[in-house]
């Protein structure tokens, strides 16, 4: 573990390392220079070629540290942050781009208020337009009534996403993209729960601090964009990434609130793939997927060297 710095950013790299140049060339254009960071780049085991473009960062711009194996969101993140010791810990996705001093504003915020344990930035799309930063954590009430129902008798656990707010939030749960952490926090919880490979560490992550008494916070004065899908747009893998949402789901439910009320939230989920797959929406072997409580077997985890 190298020595103690203010700020350790992980960004994590999946055969793209091109969004990787420019996320850290952004980073480096917008951060303060009194601001003292260490840039970690993990790469989850890439193709040669993007490896080859990955080692052309320059020594001293960031550190790089290779997975032999895809550790998946979670355990790539890890791997980074247990290569560091730091007093914040920002997980960041190689496909964001900073559009102002992101790490002092959100340092600035942690700093004070001791609440905090979590916190995010305002996110823009790549023409600029604001998107989603934050969102709410999934539970039956949220499936049945939706959140629009939910808000009138309990409006500030569900605040409204699409607002643009000028100051500071209390949110759920913030995106997964841009996750800047309290490092006390984030090692009394042991950190992201690796057993998730993509899709819900973060909803996993926000439930564990709220049970530990901290908060989790929606900061818009940062602004980052937020390009999307840089390791995970090809079309041949979207229905596998869905399954994998539903195996990420589905162990969150039970592991927070029990296998009935998974098994409940289950038939509800596979209601609605059926009214999809009617209309030719969704494929029809998703449905089946998900009735068969989808099994964490057939996780991109276990298909990588097939």
């Amino acid at each position: 573990m190298t020595a103690h710095t203010k700020i350790a950013v992980v960004v994590l790299n999946y055969n793209s390392a091109a969004y990787t140049l420019r996320c850290i060339e952004s980073l480096r254009r917008h951060t303060a220079a009194p601001v003292t960071v260490n840039v970690v780049v993990v790469d989850n085991n890439s193709a040669p070629a993007d490896k080859k473009l990955l080692a052309t960062i320059r020594p001293g711009t960031a550190t790089l540290v290779w997975s032999e194996r895809n550790l998946g969101f979670a355990g790539g993140m890890m791997l980074g942050a247990r290569s560091v010791q730091a007093e914040y810990y920002f997980f960041l996705n190689n496909d964001c781009e900073f559009l102002n001093d992101v790490l002092s504003i959100l340092t600035q915020f942690m700093e004070a208020h001791a609440e905090a344990a979590l916190c995010s930035a305002s996110m823009f799309d790549a023409d600029d337009r604001p998107r989603s930063s934050f969102g709410y954590l999934p539970s039956l009430a949220l499936m049945i009534l939706g959140a629009g129902v939910l808000r009138l008798f309990q409006p500030r656990r569900y605040p409204r996403r699409h607002r643009l707010y000028r100051t500071p939030v209390e949110v759920p749960v913030v995106t997964g993209a841009a996750m800047f952490v309290r490092g006390s926090v984030l090692w009394q919880l042991s950190g992201l729960d690796t057993a998730y490979f993509l899709y819900c560490e973060e909803e996993d992550f926000a439930w564990r601090i709220r049970q530990a008494g901290r908060k989790v916070y929606h900061v818009p004065q940062a602004r980052i964009r937020h390009v999307g899908g840089a390791s995970s747009g090809q079309p041949e893998l979207q229905a596998a990434l869905q399954r994998e949402y539903y195996i990420s789901l589905f162990r969150f439910l039970r592991s927070q609130h029990g296998a009935v009320y998974a098994f409940a939230l289950r038939l509800l989920v596979a209601t609605k793939i059926l009214r999809r797959a009617l209309l030719g929406r969704m494929p029809f072997g998703l449905l089946g997927f998900v009735l068969r409580g989808a099994p964490e077997n057939r996780s991109l985890r276990y298909r990588q060297n097939q």
